[in-house]
């Protein structure tokens, strides 16, 4: 449901189906499942038919292994898309493709920088698949064909699922292989992007705004005459001198002021504020943000409700819901803040996320002794974990503490079951300080994307369709 442009991601997922003729969708809904519902409907503003299938409360499912709820419904050939990649890509033509292999799976594959973000993909004879393997280890990718999120699926397939927390990638796609079946990869080179990190995101975000041009809101209008255009929609407010290059888009009650600059590639959402002398490039502001005067942001996403100072630089970074940013403040490239955080005057960020000051872990090696040691990030947090005394590690893991701060403030079950794991097989001394800063950090490059704006650490909705 994050907004790229004036519709959320959802809205450009479903309309990619029904253009390539994909009518009937079943979605699996979890989290935020009302909100998903609300907007969604029954489909027919999309010109499909939605069918829901909701997750039961308190289970976790693999994306996999979720195929097992909507089993009943699954009795012809299906495909499978996630609900957080947007794409050019044919499915018309996959879909001709999977029916002349005649096998059980067919994967889209696409051309990536970084395999090891990816399940990666080798083909062999007529684009059958030979090895699969996900999230290889940087340097040591097996080639550069990953998955871009659209599986076809015979149903017979979903046989194969033995656990509700298994993965397409890491464990239904190598078992296929194990037994026999044959699994075929649909390479193309059509425009594809993975919203679920920063760069990805403000990449999708500038192909729906080139697009605007072409598949605009009926109530939405051009703003001047740049080329490309600036489209608004509702009351926008502009103060005197403001430059701004498209393609761009501004929604209802958003007040610009004096001298400022905006640059291709941004978006401000409903009732946003950018105040004198500003310049932001490349930048999502969702609803309801103020951003102070003589601030320079660039390709930056600004949760809702935040509230930045002035004389703020912001440069590649994500900064959560709710956060207030003091005046001269600095948020470096890569930094993350956690919802509702608040940086201080002057104060200069440089972490994967930042949390407020009343959460921070507070280092003891005994009840009631501190050790001078807190951590307000995950960069601070994985530094401590290196310098603490090994009793205060000790301390913390036997008495539960690392789980319930990755539970309640990080929002990680993940990370916090993996610690669990990690003090139940009651390792002490360095190892105990090893296998910490392995996990954290391993979690850390695994959630350095754009969904820690919502503070949660939530698997996506999964929209399927009947071929």
């Amino acid at each position: 449901m994050l907004p790229l442009g004036p519709n959320p991601i959802i809205h450009y997922v479903l309309s990619h189906l029904s253009s390539n003729g994909f009518h009937d969708i079943i979605i699996i809904v979890g989290y935020l499942k009302h909100q998903l519902m609300g907007y969604l409907g029954d489909g027919s503003q999309f010109g499909v038919r939605i069918t829901y299938v909701v997750e039961p409360e308190g289970v976790a499912f693999g994306t996999a292994g979720s195929l097992k709820l909507a089993a009943h419904l699954l009795d012809e050939t299906f495909l499978v898309v996630q609900s957080d990649t947007i794409s050019e890509i044919s499915l018309t033509e996959m879909a001709h493709f999977h029916s002349d292999r005649g096998g059980e799976v067919s994967i889209a594959l696409t051309e990536v920088e970084d395999p090891s973000l990816y399940g990666v993909a080798v083909l062999g004879k007529r684009e059958e698949i030979v090895k699969f393997l996900e999230k290889p280890a940087p340097g040591v990718a097996i080639g550069s064909l990953a998955s871009a999120g659209f599986y076809i699926l015979e149903p017979e397939v979903v046989d194969y699922i033995e656990d509700e927390k298994w993965d397409f990638a890491r464990d239904l796609f190598p078992y296929l292989m194990r037994v026999g079946e044959h699994l075929f990869g649909f390479a193309s080179k059509s425009f594809w992007v993975d919203v679920g990190e920063l760069k990805g995101y403000l990449r999708g975000a500038g192909w729906v705004l080139r697009k605007l041009d072409q598949d605009a809101p009926t109530d939405a209008r051009t703003l001047g005459n740049s080329e490309p255009p600036v489209f608004v929609r509702g009351n926008v407010r502009m103060g005197q001198r403001v430059q701004i290059s498209g393609p761009s888009w501004f929604d209802n009650d958003v007040v610009i002021g004096d001298d400022v600059k905006i640059q291709p590639g941004t978006v401000l959402k409903e009732d946003s504020q950018v105040r004198s002398g500003t310049c932001i490039d490349q930048t999502v502001a969702f609803s309801h943000t103020e951003i102070g005067s003589n601030c320079s942001i660039k390709s930056t996403i600004i949760g809702e409700r935040a509230m930045v100072g002035n004389n703020v630089t912001i440069d590649r970074a994500i900064i959560g819901q709710g956060c207030t940013i003091g005046d001269r403040a600095a948020i470096l490239p890569g930094s993350r803040l956690w919802p509702n955080t608040r940086v201080e005057a002057d104060a200069t960020v440089d972490g994967i996320i930042a949390v407020p000051r009343d959460k921070s872990f507070y280092f003891d090696t005994g009840l009631g002794q501190y050790s001078g040691i807190l951590a307000s990030s995950i960069g601070e947090f994985l530094e401590a974990l290196k310098i603490v005394p090994l009793e205060s590690l000790e301390y913390h893991i036997g008495r539960r503490d690392f789980e319930k701060w990755m539970k309640d403030v990080l929002g990680s079950i993940q990370l916090a079951d993996n610690i669990r794991t990690l003090r139940r097989s009651q390792s002490k001394g360095e190892e105990l300080r090893v296998q910490l800063i392995d996990y954290v950090m391993q979690w850390a490059e695994e959630v350095s994307s754009l969904r820690e704006t919502s503070g949660q650490q939530k698997r996506p909705n999964w929209p399927l369709t009947t071929l």
